[in-house]
């Protein structure tokens, strides 16, 4: 073999090496991630939130749930404003989860989480956790704690 092509071949063994070692790292790294104290992580550190707690909730638990469904899920599952009433591309892209909730109840149910009164904190835990209606993505522990996701039942299933 000339030394040409043996330089090229330990080129590329080289980089093939340095390639598993890069896959082997990221994989640590996400297998580190997936099991880190959802504490912790950055996504559900709430105690850096600026959120006002809403002093009318008494609840404890109830007014967490508050301040984790309106830095949480509020982007997709909050009101449509006022001036652009139910239907259309627009409102789809505004509060994607009422959207889709609006098409799928039709009226029947309210699209709005907060208006709900049939939630139960099992069924929130389900739809937060698995995803819902192909529109949802399920959200892990590391981005939704348990104990936020707790908070979050409570509120969305409190008596009314």
């Amino acid at each position: 073999m000339n030394g040409r092509i043996a330089g090229h071949l330990t080129v590329v063994k080289s980089v093939r090496t340095w390639a598993f070692l890069l896959t082997l790292a990221a994989g640590t790294g996400l297998a580190a991630s997936a099991l880190a104290d959802p504490a912790s992580s950055p996504q559900t550190a709430w105690k850096r939130s600026t959120l006002q707690a809403d002093t009318s909730l008494t609840d404890p638990l109830v007014r967490r749930g508050k301040e984790v469904f309106d830095a949480r899920c509020r982007a997709c599952h909050g009101a449509y404003p006022k001036d652009k009433p139910p239907g259309g591309n627009a409102l789809a892209m505004l509060v994607p989860g009422t959207f889709a909730l609006e098409l799928r109840y039709k009226g029947t149910k309210p699209a709005l989480l907060e208006e709900r009164t049939d939630l139960t904190p099992e069924a929130v835990a389900a739809f937060v956790r698995h995803g819902g209606g192909g529109f949802m993505p399920p959200f892990r522990p590391t981005e939704v704690s348990d104990e936020d996701l707790k908070a979050v039942g409570a509120y969305l299933s409190r008596k009314r």
